[in-house]
């Protein structure tokens, strides 16, 4: 019987996206303001040429289709880059785009069922059409799950201003998925990509622990996070965390349980880049929380994810099964042929 693959850290970008932000911005306003702040300047400029070589594997989805026959991927789980996320923007042009790219997601799965599902992008910096967001985009256009930042400009993802979000992904059953952007620390990153390389991990971290202790979990305890590029560095000081817990007064302002306790509420894809780093994190995590990803189409991808898991040495043939596709099934309630 045929292991199936599932790739559930892909992203798409849409032309009409930016057609849209066109009507209220310039090229170069769309460069400074959204590219640059992420990037850095030089990383910015570099990404002009960088980005536009992998502009089909983006857009089009027979590239896409193409390109997972090649790596012996079966489906894609699509997310809209991140630098669609668009929280900078006023309330009803971040709506309109939400609006836009979620339709677009949902028309994609409907002409590729067999090869794609996707995850909805939310307006976060208007909680209220947020949410309003989201029940369309799950109940009407059918989308899996909601792929949202590390923070929302200065507001964590412990703010309070997103708990009735929160609540319905809980009710609805609907897993999250947290891909950085903006990432902490960018006055010290700028050089080497070192935003990429250290921040995004980094920015990861600040979320999960924001969750754990602004008791975001606590109440919601049927969320599920899935934590982008094998969970940054979260699951590699998870120790400190729990000392922490145990020795000093301000974690326990707003959770009266450990750290330990709200791990069944996280899931992490594949991306370390390190087997040594990936054997540890199914250690950590258990194998049913972990899930095959590989950032395509980035220059930071994991090329062959399909390899990565299969000749991780080690791991039992089941727990294998699950993080290549029985995971993603399960979290995601696909179909399973």
């Amino acid at each position: 019987m045929k292991q199936i693959a599932i790739d559930i850290h892909t992203h798409v970008e849409f032309a009409g996206t930016f057609d849209l932000l066109k009507k209220r911005y310039t090229e170069d306003e769309i460069f400074n303001q959204f590219i640059v702040p992420a990037l850095g300047r030089h990383s910015a400029e570099l990404n002009r040429g960088i980005v536009a070589g992998i502009r089909d594997a983006l857009r089009d989805p027979q590239k896409k289709i193409r390109d997972m026959d090649d790596k012996e991927i079966d489906l894609y789980l699509l997310s809209s880059t991140p630098f669609a996320f668009f929280y900078e923007v006023e309330k009803e042009l971040a709506l309109e785009l939400a609006r836009f790219q979620n339709d677009q997601l949902s028309e994609l799965v409907k002409n590729y069922p067999d090869r794609f599902a996707a995850m909805a992008t939310l307006p976060l910096q208007a909680p209220d059409e947020a949410l309003k967001e989201l029940e369309r985009a799950v109940k009407t256009l059918g989308l899996r799950g909601v792929e949202i930042g590390s923070h929302v400009g200065k507001r964590e993802l412990g703010d309070e201003a997103f708990w009735p979000i929160y609540k319905a992904l809980q009710e609805m059953n609907v897993p999250i998925f947290i891909h950085p952007h903006h990432v902490a620390g960018m006055d010290r990153l700028q050089d080497f990509y070192l935003n990429n390389f250290i921040g995004n991990p980094l920015d990861t971290t600040i979320a999960a622990t924001q969750l754990i202790f602004s008791g975001v979990l606590e109440r919601y305890p049927g969320l599920r996070f899935i934590l982008a590029h094998g969970g940054g560095q979260f699951p590699f000081i998870m120790g400190r965390i729990e000392h922490g817990y145990r020795v000093r007064p301000e974690p326990k302002e707003k959770v009266h349980q450990p750290p330990q306790a709200f791990l069944k509420n996280f899931y992490f894809d594949t991306i370390t880049h390190n087997p040594d780093a990936l054997r540890y994190l199914i250690a950590f995590a258990g194998s049913d929380h972990v899930l095959m990803g590989s950032d395509y189409p980035y220059d930071m991808a994991d090329e062959r994810p399909v390899e990565t898991v299969s000749k991780l040495a080690r791991i039992k043939a089941a727990d294998r099964r699950k993080i290549m596709g029985e995971n993603a099934i399960r979290l995601f309630g696909l179909k399973d042929s």
